[in-house]
């Protein structure tokens, strides 16, 4: 009898080719493939990995004609890169048509309906072959990718799985009838939040064991608390002052940076005798118009550092620096940023964007204050509690560490995926 195959799972990150992801955050996919980590996509990876099943992230590219493999070095995962197919390259304009599944109905019926283009399925099945993968697992089961992914694990015989990162329901009629007909053949779907499980049980009639919630998970050999002192020393910031940290992507809207600019400002103005700073960490999109916003009205205290940070070793040692940790979001699918937070030992101030309630159940209790979304005032006044009360700040910090631990470490985490995947 041959020996079964070792479990070997192709991931597949949202976006019609990776691009669009990288473009703003000022990466290439080199940088991706051989220097990224964290996140959703290599967190699943490494929690997967320790219990002992294989992975291959597989990306589409604007910048390939011929499929490219790199590994990177310090995990040896591979990455492979496939091009689009030639009518995506004909029809998509570089680079209006971005495609981003977080904004409602992305740029139009027809770009959207061009997305489809974007994934030939037989490129997919010549890489998984080779590969040898025996599983797929796709970010976003509410995109154009995971339609044709569904198609090629027919063919192919291998199962198919999808998360929800934040992506919106489908825009068009036609994406709902075949993503009606898709999700219902996929092996199983994974949400990080309750709401957005029912939603999707509730919206695709499908049986309460085929959608399981589990949380993005966390590298917590990575993310640890650092001395405060040596940080800010590191960083030549004073002991005496008062800092608030926020990292990722600069996306006004979706990242709420609107309400924590107006938060801060009144922050400020009510205490203009404290030394107050706010750390913004990120670049993205929106990076014009937080430089103008900054030049027209400044922001006082505000430290923006004007790159995607992928150096784990700086991102700790901001947020060691810091008191607290803020984000304002309006939407999210699972945020992994206020994770990272809690494992450095940072109490957070959070909007209740989807998948905040599953961080912070019991509030305080779990090590953060949760507001309204979109409450500027609201937001305010929790900053102001946790940078003007030290007993307040230290309760909710010694909550954090524990509670990250709890919910979302690589072996929580990748144990509850091997069951998902029966292995």
């Amino acid at each position: 009898m041959p020996a079964a195959r070792r479990p070997h799972v192709a991931l597949f990150p949202w976006g019609s080719v990776v691009e669009d992801f990288l473009r703003p955050i000022g990466l290439d996919r080199r940088a991706f493939a051989t220097g990224m980590s964290g996140g959703w996509l290599f967190g699943y990876a490494e929690a997967i990995r320790r219990r002992g099943i294989a992975t291959t992230i597989v990306c589409f590219s604007s910048e390939v004609t011929s499929t490219e493999r790199l590994i990177n070095p310090s995990t040896g995962m591979a990455t492979v890169f496939l091009p689009p197919s030639r009518v995506y390259r004909r029809l998509r304009r570089w680079p209006g048509d971005a495609d981003d599944p977080c904004r409602p109905g992305g740029a139009g019926v027809i770009p959207r309906l061009v997305r489809y283009a974007a994934t030939p399925a037989g490129v997919v099945m010549a890489a998984l072959r080779a590969e040898g993968c025996t599983a797929i697992l796709a970010q976003e089961y509410e995109h154009p990718r995971f339609d044709i992914l569904i198609g090629v694990g027919r063919r192919l015989g291998l199962p198919v799985y999808a998360t929800f990162q934040g992506a919106p329901p489908p825009a068009t009629r036609f994406e709902r009838r075949i993503r009606r007909s898709t999700i219902r053949r996929a092996s199983a779907l994974v949400a990080a939040s309750v709401p957005e499980a029912d939603r999707v049980r509730r919206t695709y009639g499908l049986p309460a064991d085929r959608v399981v919630t589990i949380p993005n998970p966390l590298d917590l050999d990575m993310w640890r608390p650092a001395s405060r002192r040596e940080c800010r020393a590191s960083m030549d910031l004073p002991e005496t002052a008062a800092i608030v940290v926020c990292h990722g992507r600069i996306d006004m809207h979706r990242k709420g940076l609107d309400v924590l600019l107006e938060a801060w400002r009144g922050l400020v103005s009510a205490h203009p005798h404290r030394d107050l700073r706010l750390h913004l960490i990120g670049a993205g999109r929106d990076d014009a118009w937080l430089a103008g916003e900054m030049a027209a009205r400044p922001v006082p205290g505000l430290r923006w550092v004007h790159r995607y940070v992928n150096d784990r070793a700086e991102l700790c040692r901001e947020l060691g620096a810091a008191d607290s940790y803020v984000m304002a979001s309006r939407h999210e699918g699972f945020p992994v940023a206020p994770l990272e937070a809690l494992a450095c030992g940072l109490p957070v101030v959070a909007a209740d964007a989807p998948g905040i309630a599953e961080i912070f159940p019991h509030g305080e209790g779990d090590g953060g204050i949760v507001v309204p979304i979109g409450d500027a005032p609201a937001l305010r006044r929790a900053l102001e509690r946790l940078l003007l009360d030290s007993d307040v700040r230290s309760r909710l910090a010694s909550r954090a560490r524990q509670r990250v631990e709890e919910l979302c470490s690589l072996e929580v985490v990748g144990t509850r995926l091997a069951a998902l995947l029966g292995v």
